[in-house]
This record gives structure tokens, sequence and C-alpha cells, in this order.
């Protein structure tokens, strides 16, 4: 790799990929056989207020735990009393207590374990089986998008870093029409934590130009923080309106837009 060449690196779920509605699907799941299924139709207001900055912080950090709340409303103050005072991405790197609300899985997360309903072990079974739901009501790439990425590699480097098992990750992309174009992938990376480990491990050149890289998610913590802390540009992948953005240097709403600014890369 030239020393100068750019190089984009590119979150998977979220990111090359959105879904804003899964959360009806995971809330269903989650309350189901618990002594929540009546909140069901209120836990997913909640979420969708959540989501349009009406509720909680999105893209800050929570210390989250059982509520033991007897009411929705009762759950929503208890997961406002959650909210971290800012601390600083170094900062939080040293903790492992906190949760970073940066998508709508964290959203998901902190609810459940506001409930108290959701363990390690429940958690990695809701993940599954949301994600077999999603591939049997039909994952949908975007054709533009899949272009742009090709050209893109024609004229710099793309590479794909996720945190789920290589066959997953296959998995994903057969189902979105994307296999085999990123003729670099990262999977089991660990973010945010491992991230920087796993991109050397994948190839110990990628790191040497900071400047020149360029990270593309939507989770701020996981996919962006990392590289803005060794100097490169960050794009902050995000579908809903009235939350408070991370710092980023660009921001795009829609796949179509992040399509056309890799055309000017």
């Amino acid at each position: 790799m030239l020393e100068s060449e750019r190089s984009v690196i590119f979150d998977l779920d979220g990111t090359i990929y959105q879904n804003t509605v899964f959360h009806t699907d995971y809330i269903h799941a989650l309350v189901a056989n618990t002594p929540f299924t009546d909140w069901e139709q209120d836990l997913i207001s909640l979420a969708d207020d959540v989501f349009a900055g009406r509720l909680l912080h999105m893209n800050r950090f929570y210390r989250p735990g059982a509520l033991h709340a007897h009411s929705c409303a009762e759950l929503i103050d208890g997961l406002a009393g959650q909210l971290c005072p800012p601390i600083s991405y170094e900062e939080a790197m040293g903790k492992d207590d906190l949760l970073y609300l940066g998508d709508a899985w964290s959203v998901m997360d902190l609810l459940g374990l506001g409930l108290g309903c959701l363990d390690k072990k429940r958690s990695d079974e809701l993940y599954r089986q949301i994600r077999r739901q999603m591939e049997q009501k039909g994952m949908q790439g975007s054709p533009r998008l899949r272009q742009a990425i090709i050209d893109l590699q024609k004229r710099t480097r793309a590479v794909l870093v996720s945190n789920s098992y290589r066959q997953t990750v296959d998995e994903f992309l057969r189902q979105l029409g994307f296999s085999g174009i990123f003729q670099t992938v990262c999977c089991s990376a660990r973010k945010p934590y491992g991230m920087i480990e796993s991109l050397r491990k994948t190839d110990p050149n990628l790191l040497q130009d900071p400047q020149n890289l360029i990270s593309i998610g939507d989770h701020a913590f996981n996919d962006l923080m990392p590289i803005a802390a060794l100097g490169g540009e960050t794009v902050w992948m995000n579908p809903y309106s009235g939350i408070d953005p991370p710092v980023c240097d660009r921001s795009f709403s829609t796949l179509a837009e992040l399509a056309d600014y890799l055309d000017t890369i």
C-alpha cells in the first residue's frame, strides 16, 4: 500500500445497511414470557421517542442496570437517571460498566437491562432471532452504494470492519447482494476496545498514515472515536432526525448520500 493512499473503513450493520423498524420485533421478543408483556406498545413508543430525540440522549454514555420499575413512566425516569456526566473517549475506554447509546441496538440493550430481563445469553439469543427475522423478511442492499464501493476501490482501499464472526458477515453480505465487493474484511474486531489491534493484524501498514484514514459508521464510540483518536477523518451515518450528533467530520442520513460522498474520494 502506498504511504499516501487513503483507506476507507466501513462498518457493516447500520452503515452499509439500514433498518429503522427492527426494534418493534425486538421489543416484542424481549417482553415475551415476562411480566412486561402488557408494556410492549408503550416500550415501542418509548424507543420511537428516543430515536426522535424526545427522550433520553443518544450519543451519550449511560450506566445501565435493573430499575425494578412498576410502570413504563417509572422506567423512563429511571433510565434518565442512568445518564453519565460527559466523559472523554479515553476515560470511557478505561471503564467496563458503561453503555454508549450510539445506535438502535444499544437502545434495546438499555431498555432490556433496565427491565431486568436481559443478560448476555439472552442478548445473544435475541440478536440471532431478530437477524433471522430480518433475513426472512428480506434484506435488500443498495445497488447505488454497491457500485460506489466497487468504484472506490479502483482509486483507494476499502476495509469492512465488523464485530461479527466471519460466517455471520459473509451471510449478511450475501443477503445484501454485496458478496465479494470488499477486498479487505476484518471480522471479530471487538470494536471499540480491540479495533486498532484488529486493524493492525489485518494489515500492519494500514495505520501508518492515520491522517489518510476515513472511518464510516453509525455508532460513534465503536466506529468513529478509535480512528478520530489517531487523527483520522470520521463520517457518521444517522437515519434518525432530531438526535444530538457526536463529534464527527461529516454526517449523512441515507445510503444514497453516502454513495454520492464516496464518489468524491
